[in-house]
């Protein structure tokens, strides 16, 4: 990594409904442990998001319950909050879409797009409810998707197939909250005009050849490939980001503007820039340092139902601003994660609640699970009976004995005593081998394959104190059994620091159980590295107790017997 910094931009939660494992899995949980390990390497490293309040998921859900959307947005922020402070994400701005800022910086960019002859205004055909007699969003509407034939998909795009759905094009369409059948109807909006931006986008797409997930270049391409069609960033809708329509000339400007605001795919990627400005305005700092500075790289995390939107049609809004800024250099996306064998679903009461689980089995458990089975390139799955499993066999079985046992043998059998030993160069070599090649899939954004060479080399260290039977050579070789548990320690350690990234809060509890200070990630200076451990400044002195918690199969029951 040569990047002098790094922007890390993790996708926006709609603020809609409660945080689920589906969300942790495609952007909350990745982006953390890049973020942690980039800070702890001593890279300069903003990461940003915020809560999305925009857009028709908002005002269904409101609909639906009989409040309004602002009562909506208000009601779930803090429950976001809650996620991030309990899962321990360590966001330099979690912000929202409804801060006069971001209001300011979407009209900008719209501005900026207009300016530059990349907005184009024309009437078209939108859905109309005959029966409500007003026009309706996408996400009000379902239908049949003319690709995969998936039933009750909405209008906009298909979940099960992931194509971007063009308007009219959806089969048999029908009001979400009515059921009633709708017709296409007339009305005028502002599109940008991606074929325009095609050439360059493609471009950009085709540099990173080599650099992005194999999968995420082929569809990306795909799409490109087809034909970019204009695509309409207005709505009629009543909650979003005005329209400036008062700076563009009388004869751009819209039909009934006033009751029109801007949709939230164009509206909610803005925020990247918009946190980033807030951000950097808060601590004084110049934003373009992060946006204009060719040495700092951005990265993108989110699901796959949302690669068009980061690969595509943001990388053409910020190219069609000709502010020279810097373009998403890895996206970061990851597959679906299902539950159960069966799609995470809140109507069919498929859904895992990030909170509930987190409430009864810690942060860490959750977080080393969803990382062991992040779907990087294949759709995942969580299977509560191989959640108990990999927890008890690796987090418990593995790394945890792995701690407690050399941890009680130093206090117990050793009396912490501070006495001369060497380390041996083949474990020195073994973790300076095990630093380099996590920090190189950490890189590359490989977290599961980076956390199994944790896993092994946990491992490692419950082979070589297995091998070298220290309890033997006490009584044999006091001198022997001490070099032995001093190369231990330091493997010990050396897990500190590497599990880091990952489960912050066992690191935390690691360096209290030591008596080190936690580790704090200083700019500058690279932490993600073998330095060895005197043992003057371990410091044990409370009773030790394991690190991880075993599983039983009453602790998953409430989460695997039908209610």
């Amino acid at each position: 990594m040569n990047s002098q910094k790094i922007l890390v931009c993790a996708a926006w939660p709609y603020v809609n409904g409660d945080i689920h494992i589906g969300h942790l899995a495609g952007y909350f949980i990745p982006a953390d442990i890049f973020t942690r390990f980039c800070r702890l390497k001593g890279i300069d490293t903003v990461f940003v998001s915020g809560s999305d309040c925009h857009g028709t998921p908002i005002t269904v859900e409101a609909d639906k319950r009989g409040i309004t959307a602002k009562e909506l947005v208000s009601e779930y922020i803090p429950k976001v909050h809650e996620i991030i402070e309990q899962y321990g994400i360590d966001y330099s701005l979690f912000t929202s879409t409804i801060t006069d800022n971001h209001k300011k910086v979407t009209q900008e960019v719209f501005l900026n797009l207009f300016k530059n002859g990349y907005i184009i205004k024309k009437k078209s055909q939108q859905y109309y409810s005959e029966s409500d007699n007003k026009f309706l969003p996408d996400r009000y509407v379902e239908g049949e998707c003319p690709f995969c034939h998936a039933k009750s998909q909405r209008a906009d795009q298909c979940e099960v197939c992931g194509r971007t759905i063009g308007l009219g094009e959806l089969i048999e369409p029908y009001s979400k909250l009515t059921k009633a059948p709708v017709t296409l109807k007339e009305t005028e909006h502002y599109f940008i005009n991606f074929p325009k931006l095609e050439n360059s986008i493609k471009e950009y797409v085709l540099n990173h050849e080599n650099a992005w997930k194999d999968w995420v270049f082929k569809e990306t391409i795909g799409f490109i490939n087809e034909g970019l069609q204009e695509r309409a960033i207005t709505r009629d809708l009543d909650w979003g980001v005005e329209i400036p329509i008062n700076e563009l000339p009388e004869d751009q400007r819209i039909e009934f503007a006033d009751s029109k605001r801007f949709y939230v795919w164009f509206d909610a990627v803005i925020g990247y820039l918009s946190a980033t400005i807030e951000y950097c305005n808060s601590k004084n700092l110049d934003y373009k340092d992060y946006w204009n500075n060719k040495d700092c790289q951005h990265y993108y995390f989110m699901g796959q139902d949302n690669l068009t939107f980061h690969t595509i049609f943001w990388p053409g809004q910020l190219i069609g601003q000709n502010l020279d800024y810097n373009l998403p250099y890895f996206p970061s996306i990851v597959k679906f994660l299902n539950a159960n064998g069966q799609k995470l679903s809140k109507s069919r009461g498929n859904i895992i609640d990030a909170k509930q689980v987190a409430n009864h089995f810690g942060a860490d458990a959750i977080r080393f699970y969803i990382t062991s089975i992040l779907p990087e390139n294949k759709e995942g799955n969580w299977d509560w009976t191989d959640f108990k499993n990999t927890i008890n066999a690796e987090l418990v079985g593995n790394i945890g004995n792995f701690i407690h046992r050399v941890l009680t043998f130093y206090k117990n059998k050793l009396n912490a005593e501070k006495f001369e030993a060497k380390l041996d160069p083949a474990v020195e070599t073994k973790i300076n081998e095990t630093f380099a090649m996590v920090s190189d899939l950490l890189e590359k954004n490989q977290f599961v394959a980076a956390l199994n060479e944790v896993k092994k080399f946990s491992t490692y260290g419950n082979q070589y104190f297995d091998y070298n039977k220290p309890w033997e050579k006490l009584k044999l070789a006091p001198e022997e059994a001490n070099s032995i548990i001093l190369n231990c320690l330091q493997i010990v350690n050396s897990l500190r620091i590497l599990l880091y990234p990952f489960i912050p809060e066992a690191s935390h509890r690691l360096s209290n159980t030591l008596g080190l200070t936690n580790l704090n990630p200083t700019e500058g200076t690279n932490q993600f590295q073998f330095v060895s451990l005197p043992l003057t400044s371990i410091s044990i002195t409370e009773e030790l107790v394991p690190l991880f918690k075993k599983l039983e199969e009453t602790d998953i029951e409430a989460f695997t017997t039908p209610a």
